[in-house]
């Protein structure tokens, strides 16, 4: 890891710091031979995906607001649940 090239960040951008630091650590823990994990990452990701598809149908329903409340409240019933 000596050889390469020291990487350069903006030291007053805290996300330029982040962002090196996590590179950094990365390439460390792959160097010595451990595999890097992101089931979790993708799992997150759907996750979101479901709370916006969920968001999207509450939002373009067909039927206006005082006829599709019952939609609206089932919309909003299954909002937390893909976060368990």
């Amino acid at each position: 890891m000596a050889s390469k090239a020291p990487k350069k960040a903006n030291l007053l951008d805290h996300h330029s710091i982040k962002h090196i630091l996590d590179e950094s650590v990365s390439e460390v823990v792959t160097s010595r031979g451990f595999v890097e994990d992101v089931r979790l990452s993708n799992v997150r990701l759907l996750i979101g995906a479901i709370i916006i598809v969920i968001a999207l149908f509450a939002q373009f329903y067909k039927k206006k607001f005082p006829e599709n409340r019952d939609f609206l409240i089932a919309c909003i019933a299954l909002y937390p649940f893909p976060t368990f």
